[in-house]
């Protein structure tokens, strides 16, 4: 018989947990459909939690999972939901959750050893390169998410474009720097610019036409006012998918003035930048071949488990100039037994490495890239019946044109202050609990935004939403109506 420390378990005692651990994962499946888009957890559930010491003896694994289908798995925060259209979250696919929990048994540590989890993440990335558009011989990496892929490429084209800075610094640069992106990208990017150590103020923000896209014209004439001031352009950043409204930058115009401008040409596409898959999309994507780096979420519209992001560059040597970093207690011999074919840790910040892209590969195969595209144009059909429900209630409004699988609508109050109201009617539908939404601001009017990202919404779910935003916000000027009679009549309610 073979001995074992007290916390190793034969295969039978693991699969028990797991088959445990399974139950509950399946058990909310099943039920989250019928459950609130959102629920706030108990406030004394909370107060018992962050009041709990520090455990000194352990318990029995199987109550730890039955505690966690008691108090976790019952206050979940919703994502998946067919009406989770908050934020931009979207629903796992089930063969990346399967997938994800064989990569945290594998545990694999992904450095530059021998090892498939390499050759795999190696692939994913080509394959999401092809997807958005960019060349063979595309390459990169897969990070956290969105934020950090952009901070990654950023990071890329100052290296790139003012070589050097790695090791002397921008003081060292003389000429100040200056990078472009639209009013509307997305927040990542001054924080981005702001830990680069380019500072805030060297961000300029485009105007943008009607549709909320980024202004050509406009670009171009400060990119000639900052040359007119001795300032070096660097990099403009392209949305291909704006957290707003989804509005698709043209890249096309903004890769020609790239190319004038011997700029780095950044597409910020954690969001809608697989959508050029679409051939109806094509068009409006035309011009993200000619990017130097993308920033890509497939935790958005791939579908896959939280987090995996993805850094894609045109010239993978790029991320090596901006992140190679070789300490001699990392070193492993190329042709020696243990050495691997890629050090990750040379393309990015991040040395300890989880095994992300298995999930992202099962998936993938899982779903094929004509199964996401008939997944991407449902979303969008949703989006837009939400859209033409609300236009034909004469109580809503459509606030912009959107692209993609977003959606801006607003309650017209029929007096009042309508930002006030519309402020209040978004907190009353997170109470309602039918529909996750979030706040939009558009031409400084208040609103109510939803994105579908999400494989299990359907038509029948954005009639539920606008019935819903119908009948809180007739709720809710009854109220005011009748606050506002009580008060008139010298009464309090």
């Amino acid at each position: 018989m073979t001995s074992r420390t007290p916390h190793d378990i034969d295969a039978s005692a693991f699969r028990r947990l797991l088959d445990r651990a399974a139950d509950v994962a399946a058990g909310y499946w099943d039920e989250l459909p019928s459950r609130r888009a959102f629920t706030r957890p108990p406030d004394d559930l909370v107060a018992r939690l962050r009041a709990e010491p520090l455990p000194r003896s352990g318990r029995p694994p199987e109550e730890i999972i039955d505690r966690i289908a008691a108090e976790v798995a019952t206050n979940p925060l919703g994502v998946g939901h067919p009406r989770w259209w908050g934020f931009v979250s979207a629903s796992a696919h089930p063969v990346g959750i399967a997938a994800d929990m064989i990569a945290a048994t594998l545990n694999n540590h992904v450095i530059a050893t021998s090892q498939l989890a390499i050759h795999i993440e190696l692939k994913v990335l080509e394959w999401l390169a092809e997807i958005v558009g960019l060349p063979a011989g595309s390459g990169g990496i897969l990070v956290s998410g969105g934020s950090m892929a952009n901070f990654v490429a950023l990071a890329a084209a100052r290296e790139a474009r003012v070589p050097g800075t790695r090791a002397r610094g921008l003081l060292a640069h003389g000429r100040p720097l200056a990078m472009y992106a639209s009013a509307e990208t997305h927040s990542c990017i001054p924080k981005a610019v702001d830990l680069l150590g380019i500072g805030r103020d060297s961000l300029r923000l485009i105007p943008v036409d009607e549709r909320l896209r980024m202004d050509v014209r406009a670009l171009r004439e400060r990119i000639r006012a900052d040359r007119a001031a001795d300032v070096q352009p660097l990099v403009i950043v392209a949305s291909a998918g704006t957290v707003n409204t989804g509005a698709i930058d043209p890249m096309d115009a903004i890769a020609d003035v790239a190319a004038e401008e011997d700029c780095w040409l950044h597409v910020d596409g954690a969001y809608g930048g697989f959508a050029g898959a679409l051939p109806e999309l094509a068009d409006a994507y035309r011009g993200i071949e000619r990017a130097d780096s993308v920033a890509a979420d497939p935790h958005k519209w791939l579908y896959i488990p939280y987090e995996a992001g993805a850094v894609l560059v045109r010239d993978p040597a790029t991320l090596h100039a901006a992140f190679s970093a070789r300490p001699a207690y990392l070193a492993v011999e190329d042709d020696s037994y243990l050495g691997g074919a890629l050090w990750f840790y040379d393309r990015g910040p991040q040395l300890s490495r989880g095994f992300r892209a298995l999930k992202i590969w099962a998936t993938l195969q899982a779903v094929g890239l004509d199964g996401y595209r008939e997944l991407w144009r449902n979303d969008m059909a949703v989006a837009r019946e939400v859209e033409r429900l609300a236009a034909a209630h004469p109580k809503l409004a459509v606030m912009a044109e959107t692209e993609l699988s977003s959606f801006c609508i607003r309650y017209l109050p029929e007096c009042g202050d309508a930002d006030m109201f519309n402020r209040t009617l978004l907190d009353r539908t997170h109470r309602d609990g039918r529909v996750l939404l979030t706040p939009v601001e558009l031409n400084g009017a208040y609103g109510l935004r939803g994105c579908v990202v999400n494989f299990r919404s359907t038509l029948e779910d954005a009639r539920i939403c606008v019935d819903a935003v119908v009948e809180l916000g007739t709720q809710l000027e009854q109220e005011l109506r009748e606050t506002q009679e009580c008060c008139m009549a010298g009464r309090h309610p």
